[in-house]
């Protein structure tokens, strides 16, 4: 018997009251893939400025587009919950069963107004849902469609392509089993961060895999190997989190026996020192590479499998060609070094999949978000079909 996250997201901090909502009720449905008896949850107000209230929360199902079987959730046996700037607690147990295939829905409800500076968020529409209502509807029930008023543009709250989709209050959902479970940590920046190629692969988890297999997703958009979040105008875009060698260790194994990981990342390390700040050069591949060595001996010595994906092209016709050529000379030699092996159990080649073979510094038409950059729902199910999960689960 043991305890297994089956759904996961890294809190993103703002420096500056980001949005709020009051009087509504916030639900995020998920997609789960284990039989259990019990359930617990991670509530979290990481990064926040003042205590976050949390009136009432349960987790329930979501059956023939309804939320039923709600149960409460506390913390000490209360059912209002408090949480003190930057706390993470785990709420009390509670029995509760659940099966593979199911979905999923844990419903907050905030009374007061809760000001937001730290979130958890994706893009992608075609795996976990989240909305708001008017009110108190942690049981069920219907009430009115709201949003958190957003007070920045960089925090979206509506639907349509490429729109963030957030939540607070809590950032993983635990369950107790006695199957044999494997759990992969999928490990990056945006194109990790925003879903589009985590919920396919999810999906053919659900599938292949039915109730012997999680994954959790560990990306932070913006997010570099080795360096801080990248500065511009000596202000840090704190949105961009801390280095990924310096956070990958809590983020991955902090909570869960993770068995394997799945690493892409590296292109921001490259594309930030030009793009963002207006230097002249960029990280060397070597830089990149030592990196990759860091990260793999952290995640062998917490027992661990590794496999990295190669880094995809970021082509875009508004970028000088000198800039492409700097950007080309890093990705193709770290990409070099992922596909030699050395020390891991293996790659996925991100890059072949996704480049236009007629420019290969380009992802290929229809695969991308519009900017070159970010794979859009078929680029990221490309990218899923293309993992082994035969050698991943063993």
């Amino acid at each position: 018997m043991k305890w297994v996250s089956t759904f996961k997201y890294i809190t993103i901090p703002y420096d500056e009251v980001a949005a709020f909502g009051e009087n509504l009720t916030q639900q995020v449905l998920f997609d789960h893939n284990v039989k259990g008896e019990k359930v617990r949850v991670r509530f979290s107000n990481r990064y926040g400025q003042e205590p976050m209230q949390i009136e009432k929360a349960t987790i329930g199902k979501y059956k023939d587009g309804k939320v039923v079987a709600c149960k409460d959730l506390t913390c000490g046996g209360l059912k209002k919950i408090t949480l003190a700037p930057d706390e993470r607690i785990l709420s009390d147990e509670v029995d509760y069963e659940t099966e593979a295939g199911e979905k999923l829905v844990i419903s907050l409800y905030f009374k007061e107004r809760q000001n937001i500076t730290g979130t958890c968020c994706f893009w992608s529409e075609t795996g976990t849902v989240v909305e708001k209502y008017t009110g108190d509807v942690t049981n069920g029930g219907e009430s009115d469609r709201v949003f958190y008023t957003t007070l920045q543009e960089y925090v979206g709250d509506t639907t349509g392509d490429n729109q963030m989709h957030m939540f607070i209050g809590f950032d993983a959902v635990q369950v107790y089993t006695q199957d044999e479970v494997k759990v992969i940590a999928a490990f990056g920046d945006s194109i990790t961060h925003m879903s589009y190629y985590t919920n396919p692969l999810l999906k053919r988890l659900l599938k292949e895999a039915n109730g012997k297999a999680v994954l959790l997703n560990s990306g932070i958009g913006g997010n570099r190997l080795l360096d801080d979040a990248t500065e511009v105008e000596g202000k840090p875009l704190i949105f961009f989190g801390e280095a990924g060698l310096k956070r990958f260790e809590e983020d991955v194994f902090g909570l869960d026996d993770v068995d394997a990981v799945l690493v892409l990342i590296g292109i921001n390390d490259i594309m930030h020192p030009i793009q963002i700040q207006g230097k002249p050069e960029t990280v060397t591949a070597e830089d990149l590479i030592a990196g990759f060595r860091q990260i793999t001996a952290i995640a062998h010595d917490n027992g661990a499998e590794v496999y990295f994906g190669t880094i995809t092209p970021s082509g875009n016709p508004e970028y000088p060609d000198w800039w492409i050529q700097k950007f080309e000379e890093t990705r193709n030699g770290a990409n070099a070094y992922i596909r030699s092996g050395e020390g891991i159990e293996g790659y996925f080649d991100y890059d072949r999949e996704l480049r236009d073979e007629a420019k290969p510094d380009y992802i290929r038409e229809g695969c991308h978000l519009g900017d070159g950059l970010h794979p859009n729902n078929q680029g990221g199910a490309m990218m899923a079909d293309l993992i082994d999960l035969r050698a991943i689960l063993g």
